[in-house]
Parts: structure tokens; C-alpha cells; sequence
């Protein structure tokens, strides 16, 4: 059946393709860095939780962990409304017909989160009324925030399959098309989970050196225990990260492996920077949080990069009509810029909150 792709909309972009781009790849970085807190953090605290009928030090990190979730929980979804737009607006052909394509369970993903959310809000506000179901629906809040990464790489990988697009129409018009036959779907879903926990590992030791500045015993311990998180899962995504990569078409895996010099540059120095990160986390915890959050910044341009290709040869955004509208784009800018400095305020004021007070445990 021939590749059959939308037409693009009529209206134009708002600003050049360049622009927005920029801005997509940007705004990605910041919900990503928020993503993995959350995902990894609802499950090491589900994990902690449980541990902390016998362990003072997961009681006291789940009772943290609860805390802070559903403050990260909102800032994800707050910092994923942006590329979401840009993504609509470059590549709404793609996105779309993906999503048109799986519609029951895309629209599962609203059901999911909010109620994640409301587990999250119970954990942290309720835990003496959840009683004994405190662990069974922080693992629940969990599970379904993995879900909803699931659907998002199974959308996302749709998008990037116009050749599909066509025939599964064909065979159904239920939208409750999934993505199953993919190759690079499993591994490509995990690439993004496995990291998420290296990223709240460090989360933890953070909260670990907060807790020493303060005399606490408890963070000499958070310190360790993130690290040991952080190690595990950055060796663990060492291997899915190949899995993905031998995973590719040929020629797009070739791109990575010196086909484009630039393309391979990108890659390898964020996981060059990843090494590196595992390799000073016990002696500079700082230098390892900075040196990840690039590797993370490069990882999101690869995956950019990798979206360029596959659909290039049907979806080109570089031809698609510019009508700028500068007037409403300067307003965007400023907006954002205002709304990111008021998240980095109200992070840094839930800190200060958190700032424990000092101790001898």
C-alpha cells in the first residue's frame, strides 16, 4: 500500500522550522529531567515503603520521596504541555494520525495520570487513613505513570511510521491500533524508564548531602543509597541504549556509528559523559549531577536527530509554509521564560522547605 501521509496545515508555521526546533529539543530537556524524578522516584518510594516496616533509613526516605512527588508530578506535566505544542505544530501529520490511529488507548493516558496523581496526593496527605494500602496504591500510582510511558512510546513510534500508517486504517478504523511489532519499541521504552532511575538516584544523594549539611545521620546513608541506584541503572542503560541502537533500520543505525559525523559526535559524547559520571559519583557528586544532566541534554538531541530521519523522507519539515507570527511568538517567549523562573522559584522554596532541621539519628 503507498506511503499515504496529511496534508500539512494550511496555515503555516508561526516562526521558522529552525526556531521551533530549538525550542522543541530545549522544553524536551526540562520535562525529561522532571520525568525521570518522577518515574523513578514513585517506584523507589513504592519500594521504600514496603522496606520501611523493618528500616528506619526507607521509612524516613519514603515519607521524603511522598513529599516531593506530587510537586514533580505537576512540574512534569507543566513542562510537557511546551514540546507537546511544538511537536503538534511541526509534525502534526505525523502526530496526529498516531494518535488517531491508537485513540482509546491515547486517551487512556488522561485516566492514567490523573489518577496516579490522586495516588500520589493519598500516599503523601493520607497515609495513616490508606493504613495497610498505603504500599499496594503507591505501587498502583506507579505502575500507571510507567503505563503512561508505555502508550507514549507506542504513539511515538507510530508517528515515525507513515509507510504503516495507511494499511493499519485499513484494517481498522477503532483506533485500538498499538505499535507491538516494532522492533525498537521495547528497548527504546526502556532506554527512557532505565535512565529515569540513574537520574532519581542522584535525586536521592542530593537529599542525602541536604540532610548531612545538617547534622543528619540519615544522609551519610542517602548518599550511598542513591549511588548505588545511580551506578546500577547508568550500567543497566549502557547495555539498553545498545539494544536500541542494533535495533535501528541499517542506515539509521549507521548514522550513529560514524555515518554522520555529527550525529555520532552527539551520541557517543553523552555516553562518554555518562562514563564518566559513574566514574566520579562517589568522590564528586556535583560533577556527576552536571556531567548527567548534559548526558540527558545530548541523549534529547539524538533523539531529534533519529526522529529527522525517519521522517524526512515523507515529512519534511524544512518545506513546510512559514506565515510568522512574531507579535504572538515574542509573548510565548516571554511567558515562558517568566513561568520557568517561577517553577525555579517555587523549586527552590520547596527545598528550603525540606531543609532538615538538625539531628543526631
Amino acid at each position: 500500500m503507498p506511503v499515504v501521509v496529511p496534508p500539512p496545515d494550511p496555515a503555516g508555521l508561526p516562526a521558522p522550522a529552525w526556531l521551533l526546533q530549538v525550542l522543541l529539543v530545549f522544553t524536551f530537556i526540562l520535562h525529561l529531567l522532571a520525568m525521570n524524578l518522577l518515574v523513578g522516584g514513585t517506584t523507589i518510594m513504592a519500594i521504600s515503603l514496603r522496606k520501611g516496616r523493618n528500616s528506619p533509613f526507607h521509612a524516613e526516605l519514603a515519607r521524603r520521596l511522598s513529599k516531593a512527588l506530587p510537586v514533580t508530578m505537576s512540574l512534569t506535566i507543566t513542562l510537557g504541555v511546551a514540546p507537546l505544542l511544538f511537536v503538534q505544530v511541526l509534525y502534526g501529520q505525523a502526530f496526529y494520525t498516531a494518535s488517531i490511529l491508537m485513540a482509546w488507548p491515547w486517551l487512556a493516558v488522561v485516566a492514567l495520570v490523573l489518577l496516579a496523581y490522586y495516588g500520589l496526593y493519598l500516599v503523601q496527605f493520607r497515609p495513616d487513613w490508606l493504613g495497610k494500602w498505603v504500599t499496594p496504591i503507591a505501587w498502583v500510582s506507579a505502575l500507571f505513570i510507567l503505563l503512561v510511558g508505555l502508550l507514549y512510546t507506542h504513539n511515538a513510534t507510530l508517528n515515525l511510521a507513515p509507510n504503516m500508517w495507511a494499511s493499519l486504517y485499513a484494517m481498522s478504523a477503532a483506533g485500538l491500533h498499538l505499535n507491538w511489532s516494532e522492533p525498537t519499541l521495547i528497548p527504546r521504552y526502556l532506554h527512557f524508564m532505565v535512565a529515569a532511575f540513574a537520574v532519581t538516584g542522584l535525586g536521592i544523594s542530593l537529599l542525602g548531602v541536604q540532610a548531612k549539611k545538617a547534622q543528619n545521620a540519615w544522609g551519610q546513608e542517602a548518599v550511598a543509597y542513591g549511588s548505588r541506584w545511580f551506578l546500577g541503572a547508568t550500567l543497566l542503560q549502557l547495555a539498553v541504549g545498545l539494544w536500541f541502537l542494533f535495533s535501528l533500520p541499517g542506515n539509521l543505525m549507521q548514522s550513529f556509528i560514524g555515518g554522520n559525523v555529527v550525529h555520532t559526535v552527539v551520541l557517543w559524547s553523552g555516553v562518554v559523559l555518562a562514563v564518566v559520571a559513574l566514574l566520579l559519583v562517589n568522590r564528586y557528586l556535583p560533577a556527576a549531577v552536571g556531567l548527567t544532566v548534559l548526558a540527558v541534554a545530548l541523549m534529547a538531541v539524538t533523539r531529534y536527530n533519529l526522529r529527522e530521519m525517519y521522517l524526512r523522507p515523507h515529512l519534511d519539515v524544512r518545506t513546510l509554509e512559514v506565515n510568522p507570527q512574531w507579535g504572538m511568538f515574542i509573548i510565548f517567549v516571554v511567558l515562558l521564560v517568566i513561568g520557568l523562573a517561577v517553577v525555579g522559584w517555587m523549586v527552590w522554596q520547596f527545598a528550603k522547605a525540606s531543609q532538615p532541621q538538625a539531628s543526631a539519628e
